[in-house]
């Protein structure tokens, strides 16, 4: 069958030194899986960070272009890994061509980094654990030093004042130094003192209630506390307080008519000019509210 009738058969051509029908080489699969992925020479370059010269040298196997063969292991893994494939096959035919590989530096940091995914995620977890545990380790050491530095201090231990005993009196009292010490001590007073004797003070009078004055216009009579206003007809307050038991006010001045409240009727007596007044007409809710003409 013709390469025509296959679709499927490879188009890239044999890399230098690859004799027809063989299998293809590391250079060549490489170069294959590349194309599948649709990437060009120069973006695969730009992902492994190598010159697109050494990119090409790598799929065309040609190594007299690449530095030694321990670089070109790890250029050949990377290349692998970047596009998903399997590197060992692509090592085992590059090892074919240029020898087993050495005890090389390069080739131990590659097989050290050569973490599969698995692996690595083993690792990432490794990582994240650690860090949880340090975090939880510093989170448990800072609550007991603030445990420790909030913590009461013990009370300081009292030391008691020893007792001082008593000195006992060696000679005993007699009947009368007894008693003139159980007497108080009186202030001498001259022979000679004229002085009299103060006077004991009489306590001052307490103060009386004011008279109503029968002439007064308006006088208000309180038997208990009760708040009171009077204003008169411009508004101006001639009167505004707290009455008590035993107050008698008289409003003086002002322009009439006067507005009187009271604000508990019940506690007040009104007279206007000396004649008696009824509340009751005028109050509401025990609220006293009317007109003095």
């Amino acid at each position: 069958m013709s390469e025509e009738d296959n679709p499927t058969a490879s188009s890239t051509p044999p890399a230098a030194g690859e004799e027809p029908g063989t299998a293809p080489s590391f250079g060549a699969r490489l170069a294959a899986a590349r194309e599948a992925a649709g990437l060009g020479v120069g973006e695969m370059a730009g992902r492994l960070r190598l010159h697109v010269n050494q990119v090409r040298a790598l799929e065309a196997g040609n190594l007299a272009q690449l530095p030694e063969a321990a670089y070109v292991r790890g250029f050949v893994r990377s290349y692998a890994r970047s596009l998903g494939l399997d590197p060992a096959p692509l090592i085992d035919d590059l090892n074919a061509r240029v020898g087993a590989p050495s005890s090389s530096v390069v080739d131990g940091m590659a097989r050290t980094h050569d973490y599969s995914p698995v692996r690595a995620a083993a690792h990432e977890h490794a990582s994240r654990s650690l860090v949880l545990g340090l975090a939880l380790l510093v989170l448990i050491a800072l609550g007991a030093i603030g445990w420790y530095a909030t913590r009461p201090s013990a009370p300081e231990p009292v030391t008691a004042a020893p007792a001082t005993p008593a000195v006992a009196s060696t000679s005993a009292a007699t009947p009368q130094e007894e008693t003139a010490a159980a007497a108080p001590a009186t202030p001498a007073t001259p022979a000679d003192s004229t002085e009299p004797p103060a006077m004991a003070t009489e306590p001052a009078p307490a103060p009386s209630h004011p008279v109503a004055d029968a002439n007064a216009w308006l006088s208000l009579s309180f038997s208990g506390v009760s708040w009171v206003e009077v204003t008169d007809a411009n508004g101006k307050v001639l009167l505004s307080q707290l009455a008590r038991q035993g107050d008698v006010l008289q409003p003086a001045g002002g322009t009439p008519p006067l507005a009187v409240v009271i604000g508990d009727a019940s506690k007040a007596t009104v007279t206007v000019r000396g004649e008696a007044f009824n509340l009751e007409p005028v109050k509401r809710a025990n609220v006293a509210r009317f007109t003095v003409k």
